[in-house]
């Protein structure tokens, strides 16, 4: 029996948990989420109910209740044989990763090297980059770890951010459900990032572009992946500024000649 601790957020974290909690060969020995800020405000509840489903009793703890000195999460990463990180919105630092034997994953929806830190489906629609998804091992770098599994997935301009993160989130579980036996057993072979120029952002670049004005952008084409960049799942919309500073919230739709509704 592997013990494993979950880093997670978001649905696909709470996937991820129900596919770990009903493994014969894991046991889950705690349950760390993001910050207040970072979360939705019922998440808490959401993993409750799915412990509660598999009549499970593991701490949940958020994040900003260890980040001080982090000695509970040290605690538990020691007790621990495997890590999973699913959208959860932290850096671990250095010293924490150099304290522990705890091997941890992260399941990040972008091909790296391309897309490393904040928003790289957004970025990778502004930028023309391939899409993807990568597991990877968390280092003490940015998203720079050693990949275990890797895929590239097509995409096309009729795609805004948060169909594309709905594609790559469910590509994500589906590979961690393939690999995971292999992961645990130690069988997984690993690989090095590519050694090409890849990208980094922050979550602050995406909302300086979230205000499109009617005169900073180039050609239609330019205008027309930001707009499906900023276009997200959550209901998040781009927003255009007129010459009277009013704000306009932008709605888009792109579809395939002849298959119009």
């Amino acid at each position: 029996m592997k013990r494993l601790v979950l880093l997670i957020n978001g649905n696909l974290g709470l996937e991820v948990l129900r596919y770990v909690i009903s493994h014969k060969e894991a046991e889950i020995t705690g349950i760390i989420v993001n910050t207040s800020n970072k979360r939705s405000s019922t998440y808490l509840n959401l993993i409750k109910s799915v412990l509660l489903e598999h009549d499970q009793v593991v701490p949940v703890i958020p994040y900003e209740d260890m980040a001080s000195d982090y000695f509970e999460i040290k605690k538990l990463l020691r007790h621990s044989d495997f890590g999973i990180s699913a959208l959860f919105g932290h850096v671990l630092p250095q010293a924490l990763l150099e304290d522990i034997n705890c091997e941890i994953i992260n399941l990040h929806p972008s091909l790296l090297p391309i897309g490393r830190g904040a928003d790289p489906i957004p970025w990778s629609i502004i930028d023309q980059q391939k899409q993807g998804i990568t597991l990877h091992i968390i280092d003490s770098g940015l998203d720079t770890g050693k990949i275990l599994s890797q895929k590239e997935f097509t995409t096309d301009i009729g795609m805004n951010s948060g169909e594309v993160y709905d594609l790559a989130t469910e590509l994500l579980l589906k590979e961690l459900v393939r690999i995971f036996p292999s992961w645990i057993k130690g069988s997984m072979e690993l690989s090095d990032q590519a050694d090409v120029t890849g990208s980094i952002h922050t979550s602050k670049e995406l909302e300086k572009v979230r205000v499109i004005k009617s005169d900073d952008v180039g050609t239609f084409a330019e205008f027309l992946r930001r707009l499906q960049a900023l276009t997200f799942s959550d209901g998040r919309k781009p927003l255009l500024i007129d010459e009277s500073d009013r704000l306009w919230s932008i709605d888009i739709s792109v579809t395939p000649y002849g298959e119009e509704d």
